[in-house]
């Protein structure tokens, strides 16, 4: 299997922290930058987006969600708990939209100096704002290293904290409670986390086992 990423996508990290947790042994990193729209890259994903997963067999897999969900069915461990109920679901969808609301932010600001002046940024930064504030009740502590017994819920949704955290600190330090702050920097300290940082990843390692060391 092939992974398509760059080292900067909070999206693709889900997928490397996903296939660390669940003990992938195969998959190739294959580095791109998908605003310059590489033929390797267009030619399995006509978005250019990251991360894309070419399987060794069938179509390529865009999403994020998608590609974690064909990782983990490939893994014969069950080290990441599946989904369950209604409150698995809505830990995922925070998680999801808190993501994305912070990505909206960082992309636009990528293309437009101005970009906190516009009222889309305004808005979400506005609901980043609101979900840190509430979010503690869903968001779930890790277990120890090595051990299992979380869902992808609340591994997105750990993702998405320590991604708005490490893009708004000022705006984290000031909406989020202290429990929250504890609770992310306990995920932050999982190996998987550490072996995922942007700073981590600029060695651009050709393979998974090769990023796991």
């Amino acid at each position: 299997m092939q992974l398509y990423l760059n080292d900067t996508s909070p999206v693709a990290r889900l997928v490397l922290v996903t296939a660390l947790e669940a003990g992938v042994e195969d998959l190739q990193l294959c580095w791109v930058d998908p605003w310059a729209s590489p033929e390797s890259l267009t030619e399995l994903n006509p978005f250019a987006a990251v991360p894309t997963l070419k399987p060794d067999t069938g179509k390529a897999i865009f999403e994020s969600l998608f590609i974690c969900q064909y990782l983990l069915g490939q893994c014969r461990k069950n080290t990441i708990v599946k989904l369950s109920d209604a409150d698995d679901l809505h830990r995922l969808s925070m998680g999801k939209a808190l993501m994305e609301m912070m990505l909206r932010c960082v992309i636009s600001q990528r293309f437009d100096a101005q970009a906190e002046n516009s009222d889309l940024y305004k808005r979400s930064k506005t609901g980043i704002g609101r979900a840190l504030a509430v979010i503690d009740e869903a968001f779930q502590a890790p277990p120890e290293n090595g051990t299992s017994g979380f869902t992808m819920a609340d591994l997105y949704l750990a993702l998405a904290v320590s991604y708005v955290r490490s893009k708004m600190p000022d705006l984290f330090k000031e909406k989020a409670t202290s429990s929250t702050l504890a609770k992310v920097e306990r995920w932050e300290k999982r190996r998987a986390f550490e072996l995922t940082t942007p700073q981590a990843l600029k060695a651009k390692p050709a393979t998974l086992a090769a990023l796991r060391g």
